[in-house]
């Protein structure tokens, strides 16, 4: 039996050993073309540090720099800064950098409804936006052109943080500094709602216990914070200019939500454009989708552009 044990024990210890280095390397390899600086840590919740990173411009083409601040997925519960690097996100920080822009990818603490909800996400999102307005002068930004962009929870994220006022969730009082005008948003496969049944069918957001880690409690209960964390409540005829992209096969966040979010902003005379991806799944997954990954990040990137560069022109 002993020998055994000794197995089962260096078994073991090799599993720990092999889990506690991918903890340390967690964080992937960046690419090497990109002129990024990561590990600023913007806020400090308790022991808990949220940090962001920036991605440079590839050329110095503005004395300040448009900045849009990328805002990652993985349902409110998982997910990192290095999100960034999905190849459908990845694409649109890649042209920005190389035509002057400053992008960072942030983030905030994850949903666990003990104690953090959807409101204290948010709170970590537009906190981000308000460290970087103040840190302008140090990092080159021009906070007259700021932009946000997200996918999936991230969109919803990155929706909210764009339309919803600052004193609606509990921001960091200590923080100093005005907050971020953003002139523009940009969502990929966001929830845009958490009061609208038919956003939510497709999905585990048909169950009412679902709201519970991200509100508090049931929405029957928490109707009035559901509302300020659903972008289409939120529109106003004034609200910056909006693009929200979907797969119309997408099985995770209905493209209804989409669909909701474009008919919402036409009705309220906000600006929007939609894209709907034929034949996409959530994360645009789907073998011969149309538009294609690279048409959704052409057509995004040129959206930030006309908002925040073709802006800057006298």
């Amino acid at each position: 039996m002993k020998p055994l044990l000794i197995l089962c024990a260096l078994l073991l210890s090799t599993h720990l050993t092999n889990a506690a280095d991918k903890r340390k390397g967690s964080e992937p390899r960046l690419p090497a073309d990109l002129k990024i600086v990561d590990n600023i840590t913007f806020k400090q919740v308790g022991e808990k540090k949220l940090d962001l990173m920036l991605f440079q411009p590839l050329v110095q083409k503005y004395e300040k720099a448009p900045l849009v601040v990328y805002i990652h997925g993985g349902g409110w519960g998982g997910g990192d800064r290095y999100k960034v690097l999905r190849p459908d996100v990845i694409g649109v920080i890649r042209s920005l950098n190389q035509a002057g822009f400053l992008c960072a990818s942030v983030e905030y603490r994850l949903v666990d409804g003990k104690p953090t909800l959807a409101a204290d996400a948010v709170a970590d999102c537009k906190d981000a936006l308000r460290f970087l307005v103040k840190h302008a002068p140090e990092y080159g930004i021009d906070t007259d052109h700021i932009g946000t962009f997200g996918s999936s929870a991230g969109g919803h994220l990155t929706l909210v943080t764009a339309l919803g006022k600052d004193s609606d969730y509990p921001c960091d009082p200590t923080m100093e500094g005005p907050p971020a005008k953003i002139r523009c948003v940009a969502a990929f496969y966001p929830l845009v709602s958490f009061v609208d049944a038919e956003c939510m069918k497709g999905g585990n957001f048909e169950r009412p216990q679902r709201m519970i880690p991200l509100l508090g409690g049931l929405l029957t209960e928490k109707r009035e914070l559901a509302l300020k964390l659903s972008p289409i409540d939120l529109l106003r005829a004034d609200s910056p200019a909006i693009l929200v992209a979907h797969g119309d096969d997408d099985k995770v966040l209905s493209v209804h939500n989409a669909i909701a979010l474009r008919d919402a902003a036409q009705a309220k005379g906000a600006s929007v454009e939609c894209i709907i991806s034929k034949g996409a799944g959530h994360g645009f997954s789907g073998d011969a989708i149309s538009p294609t990954i690279a048409e959704i990040d052409q057509q995004t990137t040129a959206f930030f552009l006309k908002h925040l560069a073709d802006a800057k022109a006298p």
